[in-house]
């Protein structure tokens, strides 16, 4: 072996880092970027490779072909000891405000493509990665290399827009200047201006305390090193990223980094396809797609397209950079439940493995490779066959959504096909499947049943599914989809190959059930007004630190840098959702590296209470008895860095005893009658009883809606610092004033003794109203119990499980309707599950709102309570109204099947008209609802696309689409919104400064505020700054949220410049003319002008809403009905914004609350395991918000013209949460194209969607029995 050295060397943003190792084993790129290179601009969330913030580019050495090459990677997995020869470019190295920014940067803030910013970053570099690979990529590459970044703001629309610009066949609406190839080589030393030398070929081996890493360069070196560790447990290591699904596989004793291994990187094409161990997916991709390019033969790779297409669908583009495919067939071997694709793709084809050891290989299947002990052994390499032209190979993957994700079942399907003899199959069959059960990958019996048969013959598919039926035995994991939609879904791929395979004898209408959904390139259209006198109010301006976001410039709480002692903690958090706390053991985590202490209720200090409600019910700091769910806070371990904090809490055993089975969900509850008190009162409007019981129709049923996981990207942070005469708090929190309230109880000290900062959240939702209460607490309790600063960050696991998600509803009703379709009476009963505490109601709003668009004369509203074994509920973007809204929609549904009535006719035969009254008292003075729906109705074709999915649907037996529209009335409640404002005029230049109550969030808050502060002193925006809120200029602020912050700052603001103009106007009166602002502000001041104005905002209203925002939306859903894949293929809103301060911000706000709405109705999901309660979905890979390609493909928006908002701001109207409510529109529509494929085997009748609907859901609701699947009608 050479000999090795023990360090290793890597270039960051064209500065050499040498690392010794001074730093653990297991430390990742990103933890010494942000720690030791102290460039925060790279962010963390998931540490999964699941949600994109933490990309960088990093330039590789090919051993075989002897380049470079420039790749997106998550830093999150990346462990630093594998960067050794690697350069890597973070944000940083690419521009900012001081140097110039990058055209990337620029482009993606002027497309209005960021929010809250925290996902910007790794946005760009990947962007980035993907121009230094290819600076001329088209637009479908470009949509395809964003299948690894989350934004939950924005909706991905402006994102994609600004990212396409640079692609070569960009379209003529987002054409930009095109990029210089100057700009894509940043790997440059900032002293000499050149490339660094890089060092790729060094052998290391590196000793830690309990473990070693090695990086060989040869395989011979390799096969000694794992020959002399065969005894150890021992990790190769290529990209890392099985990690990000298994994360707690460690420790190992010896990690082997193998990617400088020359003989495991290269590939022939000769008799057999060989690929090295070390070949990347992506570089797979393009083996594959080279060797199915080749002159066909005899025999040929021509399946090899099918198989890249298939790798494609594996995980995302910086996973697939990074990872090898030899990396995930171990990840198999070691999880046989693992659904591989790459292995149900290799067996499919036939492929044998080649493993190797220091004296011999040996050649395997990938079946005998499961068997294999692999201690001390290595995959070299894999062999692909050359195929004729008649075998027939297909690969698929059903995921829960439309990337990123593990499927719900995979397959693959291999036949010798002879078309003239009416398809008769003359070889072997391979059928082969993922996702069943551990032991299940071939079903033998089919096989051998089709061996010979003519696969076009009913008898042959009907007499396969039944054997099929009796080898498909799912089992049952909660986590899963259904056993039943398992096997229902593998026997329709068989059939669906079938349908592909021999689509010559296919009947037209069941060739598309051959085919996948085709998903074109995604476009928007924005259409709003403005009024360039009132500039710069209405003008659609650039968001104040839009560029400093996507440069990564901007300060979140976790890029303070750290503070001398400071120490970092961990929430220890209960496994069992149901028992009684009997006590710790931390013997095991006191062992730990950087263990610190074990804090718990009991050090409370006296005085100090373990309660972080300021106000209502009591939520414990920390359990002090009775657990109430698996994810409770039970301790907090405090150590010297993060990662050790956390694996430390995980060490943590706790004790339980009195251990009883959870109460999960609304169902459970009411049948075990476990209730809190009546949260509110009824709503009641005339007598709905009597309405109903005389109605010439009646319809009754029930409909229940899923929780939500707010999905903030940055999760709940709280830095305490003990100061001389207070605890100083940095907290992502909305909430400063109960922030300091609930940490002054938790220490028993005055509130004046608690100073809380906040600049912005990278994200919140609602998330952080009150929920942060309990972090902030908890870091504030550590650092006074430890006389040091505390930084808590919850990692994303814990983040999912102890933190509260949106309320869960189940809603029985009762309607009573005429023959014609006018409501008559409505009665509702509202059970809402608050989980643990019902401190966050929100079930009040939810029946304030239900009446949505429609009137009735008769309403009655009833509010349950429902107590489970879940994290305490709380808010979360619209959080009664939208529920409110849904369910009211799923009524109208209901009683339009009912009356055999089109629902769009149906809905706007009900809806409110002007002055009439909502079952809250308030009259509709401004009510547009009736010209808005015939307005979007006409503009979105409603009546001629609806005409034309009934003729797609007639001419498609296993591909349907539907269509609904979906009206709103969504109120505002400006009451009890308080916020203190402070405007100061600064006398040096004339610039002002403004420290508003409102807190960032990516609303843009900041923007609206410095937008009507300029016009309001009628200077320009660059003389105005915003400050970061604080307690004293800001106390008494309530919380940010319910879309009322900005508009009621912006008032603040025009008080506070309003009593500046008077102070002002008696000294401008004397100034002559021509002078400055500069020279008017300068006399001021030397009159002694009181230069700072102070406005506490605190609206009256006089009804239950300050006023009401309307909007309708149009949803078109494609669905394939045998996997149950579905598409947004268009949506159309049309939202009443008033007169938009900034109509960019607003449209932006829309387009990401309908995405994030989306999400809701179609993808997301909660799963608990029903004997402990553990949240079975707290990580990227099992909860699945949406991305970019399951945003619509076609997304039109228009702001309504000239519609001022008599009672609101400037003539403004909330944005940030009303266009939520109207995305239920998609679940209808998907609903509706579920009735198309009922309706095929005549049962096209009412039935229950509830919400999330799912892929899965979707499908069982299609009714889809084999006995259906036949080639011809």
């Amino acid at each position: 072996m050479t000999s090795p050295v023990n360090q290793i060397v890597l270039t960051i943003n064209g500065q050499k880092h040498t690392v010794h190792n001074t730093y653990d084993v297991d430390t990742s790129l990103i933890d010494y970027l942000r720690d030791a290179a102290h460039l925060k601009g790279t962010k963390v969330m998931c540490r999964e490779a699941g949600c994109g913030c933490c990309v960088v580019a990093v330039d590789k050495y090919n051993p075989v072909d002897k380049t470079w090459k420039t790749q997106a990677v998550n830093s999150c997995l990346l462990p630093l000891y594998a960067c050794d020869g690697l350069s890597v470019t973070t944000i940083e190295g690419i521009g900012n405000q001081y140097v110039g920014y990058h055209p990337i940067q620029q482009r993606l803030a002027d497309k209005n493509g960021t929010q809250c910013g925290f996902c910007s970053p790794g946005m760009v570099m990947n962007m980035y990665s993907l121009l230094a690979d290819d600076p001329k990529p088209s637009m479908q590459k470009v949509e395809d290399s964003f299948d690894g970044n989350i934004c939950r703001c924005t909706g991905f629309r402006p994102i994609l827009d600004a990212m396409k610009s640079f692609a070569s066949d960009v379209s003529p609406e987002l054409k930009e200047n095109p990029i210089d190839i100057e700009d894509l080589n940043k790997s440059v030393c900032p002293r000499s201006g050149k490339v660094c030398e890089r060092q790729w070929n060094q052998t290391v081996n590196m000793v830690f305390a309990d473990s070693q890493w090695y990086k060989p360069t040869n395989l011979k070196d390799l096969y000694e090193i794992l020959h002399h560790n065969r005894a150890v447990k021992t990790r190769l290591v290529f990209g890392n990223t099985g990690s990000g699904v298994f994360k707690y596989d460690g420790p190992y004793a010896v990690y082997v980094d193998i990617k400088n291994v020359t003989e495991l990187q290269k590939y022939s094409l000769a008799d057999s396809l060989t690929v090295g161990a070390g070949v990347s997916l992506t570089v797979l991709i393009e083996i594959l797609e080279e060797a199915a390019r080749l002159k066909a033969t005899t025999y040929s790779y021509m399946y090899g397209s099918v198989l890249a297409a298939h790798i494609r669908k594996i995980a995302n583009v910086p996973v697939r950079n990074a990872g090898c495919w030899a990396g995930n067939l171990m990840l198999k071997h070691r999880h046989h439940d693992f659904p591989s694709d790459i292995f149900a793709m290799m067996e499919t084809v036939g492929a044998l493995l080649t493993i190797g050891t220091n004296d011999s290989t040996q050649t395997c299947s990938l079946q005998e490779f499961l068997k294999l002990d692999m201690a001390g052994e290595l995959i070299v390499s894999i062999s692909l066959p050359q195929l004729s032209a008649d075998v027939f190979i297909r690969t698929y993957k059903i995921m829960p959504r439309s990337q990123n994700a593990h499927a719900y079942v995979n397959a693959g399907f291999c036949m010798k096909l002879n078309k003239g003899s009416n398809y008769k199959i003359d070889a072997p069959v391979a059928i082969v499947y993922g996702g069943i059960n551990t032991g299940f990958i071939h079903a033998h019996q089919t096989e051998q049943f089709l061996l010979g048969k003519n696969l076009t013959d009913e008898a042959t598919i009907q007499g396969a599914m039944s054997i099929l039926s009796t080898e498909l035995q799912p089992d049952y994991n909660p986590v899963l989809a259904s056993v039943e939609y398992r096997k229902s879904l593998a026997m329709a791929l068989l059939y669906k190959y079938i349908l592909n395979v021999c689509s010559d004898v296919v009947s037209d209408r069941y060739q598309s059930g051959g085919l996948p959904l085709e998903r074109p390139l995604s476009s928007g259209k924005q259409t709003y007004s403005t009024d360039p006198t009132k500039y710069p109010l209405t003008e659609p301006i650039l968001k104040v630190k839009a560029t400093m976001q996507t440069s990564g410039e901007v300060e979140y709480i976790n890029d303070i840098h750290s503070l001398p002692g400071e120490l970092h903690a961990a929430f220890v958090v209960s496994t069992q959702g149901n028992a009684t706390l009997d006590g710790f053991d931390d013997t095991e985590a006191k062992k730990m590296p950087g263990y610190v202490k074990l804090i718990t209720a009991s050090d409370i200090p006296a005085g100090g209470v373990n309660n972080f409600m300021p106000v209502g019910p009591k939520e414990e700091i920390f359990c002090s008895g009775q657990i109430l769910y698996a994810g409770q806070a039970v301790a907090l371990v405090v150590a010297d860095t993060q990662l050790h904090a956390d694996e430390a809490a995980r060490a943590v055993k706790v004790k339980y005893k009195d251990v009883k089975a959870p109460i999960l969900t609304i169902d459970e509850a009411i049948q075990q009658k476990s209730f809190y008190d009546k949260p509110t009162d009824d709503v009641k409007e005339g007598n709905a009883e009597a309405a109903i019981s005389s109605a010439e129709v009646k319809v009754a049923g029930h409909f229940s809606i899923s929780d939500q996981y707010h999905f903030q990207m940055e999760t709940q942070i709280s830095i305490a610092n003990p100061k001389e005469d207070c605890m100083e708090i940095y907290a992502s929190t909305q909430w400063m004033d109960f922030t300091q309230q609930a940490v002054s109880k938790a220490l028993g000290i005055s509130n004046n003794k608690v100073d809380v900062h906040i600049r912005r959240l990278g994200g919140a939702y609602g998330s952080k109203i009150t929920r942060n209460f309990q972090i902030s607490a908890a870091s504030a309790l550590a650092a006074y119990v430890t006389k040091r600063p505390v930084r808590l960050m919850l990692n994303l696991n814990t983040n999912m499980e102890m933190v509260g998600r949106r309320f869960p509803y189940k809603a029985e009703y009762e309607v009573g309707v005429t023959k014609e379709g006018i409501l008559q009476g409505v009665k509702i009963t509202f059970y809402a599950d608050f989980g643990a505490s019902e401190g966050d109601s929100g079930v009040d709003v939810a029946m304030q709102a239900a009446d949505n668009a429609y009137y009735c004369a008769n309403w009655h509203m009833i509010p349950v309570a429902v107590k489970t074994n879940t994290p305490s509920t709380t808010a979360c973007r619209s959080p009664g109204t939208l529920p409110g809204i849904f369910i009211t929609e799923n009524i109208m549904e209901h009683v339009a099947k009912a009356l055999n009535m089109d629902p769009t006719k149906f809905k706007q035969l009900n809806l409110y008209k002007k002055d009439q009254v909502t079952p809250v008292g308030m009259p509709l003075k401004y009510c547009s609802l009736t010209s808005l729906y015939e307005r979007l109705t006409a503009s979105a074709e409603v009546q001629q696309r609806m005409e034309q999915i009934q003729t797609y649907n007639k001419a498609n037996r296993w591909k349907k689409r539907g269509l609904s529209v979906v009206p709103m009335k969504f109120g505002v409640v400006w009451a009890g919104g308080a916020y203190n404002v402070i405007v100061s005029i600064f006398n040096g230049d004339g610039t002002v400064g403004v420290q508003h109550g409102g807190i960032e969030l990516g609303q843009g808050i900041d923007t609206k505020v410095i937008q009507v502060c300029a016009y309001s002193l009628g200077i320009s925006m660059d003389k105005v700054t915003t400050k970061p809120v604080s307690i004293v200029p800001n106390a008494n602020s309530i919380t940010t949220g319910g879309s009322i912050s900005s508009e009621l700052n912006c008032k603040a603001v025009m008080e506070c410049c309003e009593q500046l103009n008077q102070r002002i106007a008696p000294v401008r009166q004397k100034m002559k003319e021509p002078y400055t602002w500069e020279d008017l502000i300068s006399k001021c001041y030397s009159e002694a002008v009181d230069l700072t104005a102070r406005y506490y905002v605190y609206p009256h209203q006089d009804y239950a809403f300050q006023y009401n925002s309307y909007g309708v939306t149009c949803a078109e859903v494609s669905m394939d009905v045998l996997t149950g894949e579905n598409q947004v293929d268009r949506v159309d809103i049309l939202f009443d914004c008033g007169d938009s301060i900034n109509p960019d911000i607003d449209i932006g706000q829309v387009e990401g609350a309908f995405v994030m709405g989306l999400g809701y109705c179609m993808l997301e999901k909660t799963k608990y395991d029903p004997v402990t309660g553990q949240n079975l979905t707290s990580g990227t890979w099992e909860y699945k918000p949406p991305t970019s390609k399951d945003i619509p493909i076609d997304f039109r928006i228009e702001l309504l013209k000239d519609a001022p908002n008599p009672v609101g701001v400037l003539g403004s109207k909330a944005s940030g949460e009303p266009p939520l409510c109207m995305s239920c529109s998609v679940l209808f529509a998907a609903k509706h194209a579920v009735e198309a494929a009922r309706d095929e085997i005549g049962q096209d009748t009412y039935f229950e969607l509830d919400s999330p609907a799912t892929v899965d859901v979707l499908q069982t609701k299609c009714l889809v029995q084999p006995s259906q699947f036949v080639l011809k009608d």
